[in-house]
């Protein structure tokens, strides 16, 4: 038996086998949705309109110019400097995480920073 003899043999056949295909893959696909619905959805939430706007007070009436942006409060604490470079960071910025802990400077302040010739990080958000 030859693959022609195989073929003329199969082409009676030809669409309900295509039908069968397209529908196990429509049943397979079903399948999968419904096991997506089983999961929890992610959910964003949002603040109260008054929160934020109490936020947005705080950090407008604060005129220190270390004060971060980021609206939770005013931080007028410690920064961190490096011995080698003239850049200060806030303890949580990433860039401090790659100075050594002996390379590091100190300063109680921004404006202590400043009085020492270091400048605020462009990529530390809340510097300026």
């Amino acid at each position: 038996m030859s693959i022609q003899n195989i073929i003329e043999k199969i082409k009676p056949f030809y669409n309900l086998l295509l039908v069968i295909v397209v529908a196990s893959i429509f049943f397979v696909l079903g399948r999968l949705s419904a096991l997506e619905e089983r999961h929890t959805p992610i959910k964003i939430g949002y603040p109260n309109t008054t929160q934020t706007a109490s936020v947005v007070q705080t950090v407008s009436t604060n005129t220190d110019t270390s004060v971060a942006v980021s609206g939770l409060s005013a931080q007028t604490g410690e920064v961190i400097g490096s011995k080698s470079g003239k850049k200060y960071y806030f303890p949580w910025c990433g860039t401090v995480k790659m100075i050594k802990p002996e390379n590091q400077v100190k300063f109680a302040s921004a404006e202590e920073a400043r009085s020492a010739g270091y400048t605020p990080a462009l990529n530390c958000k809340g510097l300026k």
